[in-house]
């Protein structure tokens, strides 16, 4: 059954394209600094925060053409196991792939902890999916070993498959519809998910490699082993997965200052009250035996890595993970 999204109060498209920062109301301050950027962009497509519930938004946000959407599918939320209800707003690409069908055509869901940095969210979401309800970028554990089988589909029992990132994915809300993947995934959680994961693993158990891949430029993962390469591929968006979040100062010798300043500079004009990202006069360096391991992975993995980035033609063109 399709849900019914609460959008802000006037809110009205301007497109069928979409780019929404998922998040509840404790992380909308970070959901912020991805979406200013790409609302400042002016490309073709909608830029909306979306979360589970209702929330007011800041004025500066609704200013640059930034609304809310809330949605939640109580049909799901009742299949997941206890311990995956402390965070609804991580299934919000399953809520909203299920509820926007009929306001937009394509829409694509990222994280918080991501920075916009360039490229038309737009045209990709313009891109040829390849008859898939569902795109994405790989995870990084199968970008220098694409035939690595995950722990998640080990606990299945299930061969390999290619498996993807839910930090970014991108979904063609028609396709989600006739493919039944709001269905799917609550019988999926109900019989597998609990000790397993939660969104990543339960889109990744239901579609088992049915899945368009996007250039990891979309979603580079930033790690010790992507780190020094991130400067030469130029991603478009910047994923920063693990605890070391840019406005943590644990991420301080690790995130570039530039990165954590993106974030500051939000925080700091949009949501004064929220922890502030920590400026020094004093420029952090990383530890020398983490920069020799940083380094040794990064050579290690060069041809790996070049292989995976040239499989894709262009940062715009999608294609099948299972080829």
């Amino acid at each position: 059954m399709a849900l019914t999204p609460i959008f802000s109060p006037g809110f009205q498209p301007r497109s069928d394209l979409a780019v929404i920062a998922a998040c509840d109301a404790n992380y909308l301050p970070y959901a912020a600094t991805p979406a200013l950027a790409l609302a400042a962009a002016g490309n073709a497509h909608d830029v909306l925060i979306g979360g589970p519930e209702p929330v007011e938004m800041p004025q500066a946000l609704m200013q640059a053409g930034i609304h809310h959407v809330a949605a939640r599918d109580d049909a799901l939320l009742n299949a997941l196991p206890l311990d995956a209800r402390r965070s609804l707003a991580t299934y919000m690409e399953l809520f909203l792939g299920n509820a926007l069908r009929g306001h937009y055509r394509r829409i694509l869901v990222i994280d918080a902890d991501i920075l916009y940095e360039r490229g038309d969210p737009a045209q990709l979401l313009s891109a040829d999916m390849l008859g898939r309800a569902v795109a994405a970028v790989r995870d990084n554990r199968q970008w220098r070993t694409p035939g690595r089988k995950v722990s998640e589909f080990k606990k299945l029992g299930e061969p390999a498959h290619p498996y993807f990132n839910a930090g970014v994915v991108m979904i063609d809300t028609e396709a989600f519809a006739t493919q039944d993947l709001a269905n799917r995934a609550a019988d999926f959680a109900r019989e597998h998910l609990a000790g397993l994961g939660r969104d990543q693993a339960l889109m990744n158990g239901i579609l088992k490699g049915d899945w368009a891949e996007i250039s990891p430029l979309w979603n580079w993962q930033f790690t010790s082993a992507s780190a020094h390469l991130t400067s030469m591929v130029d991603p478009c968006l910047v994923h920063f997965i693990g605890t070391r979040k840019p406005w943590l100062d644990s991420s301080q010798g690790i995130v570039p200052m530039r990165m954590r300043d993106a974030f500051g500079r939000v925080l700091a004009r949009h949501f004064p009250t929220a922890p502030q990202v920590s400026r020094s006069t004093r420029r952090h360096w990383p530890e020398a035996g983490a920069l020799r391991t940083a380094l040794f992975r990064q050579w290690r993995a060069a041809g790996p890595m070049i292989r995976y980035l040239n499989r894709f033609p262009d940062q715009y063109t999608l294609i099948d993970p299972r080829v």
